[in-house]
């Protein structure tokens, strides 16, 4: 719907927020050793792919974006 941090809202509301979200997400006391390990310089929310059907056109738009590469070092850091 476009409202804002919708998604954020919604996943902290079911107790799954979004890794590095300051402002939903979960207040915890981690480790010093575990925290430099966990410590996202941002909010680690990604859309690979978004389509819409252009309002002018009718044509079916699609458009795709890699994973970045700080969110996959994350990802690989959590992985162990």
């Amino acid at each position: 719907t476009g409202r804002t941090h919708q998604v954020r809202v919604h996943f902290a509301s079911i107790g799954h927020p979004v890794l590095g979200d300051r402002a939903y997400g979960k207040k915890i006391e981690i480790e010093t050793k575990e925290r430099e390990k966990l410590a996202f310089p941002r909010q680690m929310l990604h859309a690979e792919s978004l389509g819409f059907i252009h309002p002018g056109t009718g044509e079916c738009l699609e458009f795709h974006s890699p994973m970045p590469e700080d969110m996959e070092e994350s990802i690989k850091q959590l992985r162990g």
